[in-house]
């Protein structure tokens, strides 16, 4: 699959992206886009119709086909996300007008009931997600308007699914609960919104509270990983923390992160996430007081981590 920070930009900038394909063909290239982004969110492999492994239980399925170059049928969501504990049904469109609720997403709810029934699944398990450049006001009327079901259908504009997309990118080791939280903190805000207007503003305040919260949670990961990479590069068996430090700082996409949660990087907390993460061990220090610090071999981090996995599994 195409790597996530190209998945990124291809999202970022979806008209363009599209204007690479014949007309009659972006309808369908925006569909495997958005699922493909939900893969890379997930971190989950992708399937289309073509190659779909039913065997596999955590995945995603664009129901289209390459091979044929047609979208998903109609009758069924455009694609299906199986992630741990719950369930996305992806209904993505490029329609913006009056009738994206009637010609795209009004048989939505009907595909969550069908799949609810089919997997023998709680209803309360399924997200159905409504993916649009913008949405349109007869949309979220509709989806307030609607018949009451533990289902809960969410609008997703594209900016809001980019934003998603990134933090993912950022935080590679964030956890599927953190989306499930976030799809519900959404849904409040279609219930509390009386206009687009409204929702956008609400939801894009909580993507980018969710977002922060994400990051700073995931921060002693990242930072450790970013550090480790910054060593290998280095080349040298004992490195010390000021030099990783430098190169951090010049590194586009730590600077990134730190803005996004609003923090900045000090020595001791480079030496924290190496030794906490288990990337590198300290192994003495300079005459000047800084920490000197040995990457872990690959080998050695490997084996840790399935150590722990084994003893997670055994002990559930």
């Amino acid at each position: 699959m195409v790597a996530p920070r190209t998945k990124l930009r291809h999202l970022k900038n979806y008209t363009n992206y599209l204007n690479n394909f014949p007309p009659h063909q972006r309808s369908v290239c925006f569909e495997k886009l958005a699922s493909e982004s939900y893969a890379t969110i997930l971190n989950l492999p992708f399937f289309s119709s073509d190659n779909d492994n039913p065997n596999l239980k955590y995945r995603v399925t664009w129901l289209g086909s390459d091979s044929a170059h047609v979208g998903a049928p109609s009758g069924r969501s455009d694609a299906i996300a199986c992630a741990y504990g719950f369930h996305i049904l992806i209904e993505p469109t490029l329609k913006t007008g009056s009738n994206q609720w009637s010609q795209e997403f009004a048989a939505c709810v009907r595909h969550g009931e069908a799949y609810v029934a089919q997997e023998g699944i709680s209803p309360d398990e399924v997200y159905v997600n409504l993916v649009a450049p913008v949405l349109h006001i007869d949309t979220l009327r509709s989806i307030r308007r609607g018949p009451r079901s533990p289902i809960k259908v969410i609008p997703i504009e594209v900016s809001m699914l980019t934003t998603i997309l990134e933090t993912s990118t950022l935080a590679f080791t964030m956890r599927h609960l953190e989306l499930r939280h976030l799809f519900n903190k959404i849904w409040d805000c279609v219930e509390s919104s009386s206009s687009v207007s409204d929702f956008q503003k609400s939801s894009g305040d909580e993507i980018l509270k969710w977002q922060k919260e994400v990051l700073r949670i995931e921060k002693g990961v990242f930072i450790g990983f970013k550090s480790y990479e910054a060593m290998k590069r280095i080349g040298r068996k004992y490195i010390g923390t000021s030099e990783i430090l430098y190169r951090l700082q010049k590194h586009p996409y730590v600077t990134h992160y730190l803005k996004i949660i609003g923090d900045m990087i000090l020595p001791d907390y480079i030496q924290e996430s190496l030794t906490q993460q288990s990337f590198a061990s300290q192994i003495g220090k300079t005459l000047d007081g800084e920490g000197l610090f040995c990457p872990v071999l690959n080998v050695d981090f490997r084996g840790r981590q399935e150590r722990l996995i084994k003893a997670v599994m055994e002990g559930h």
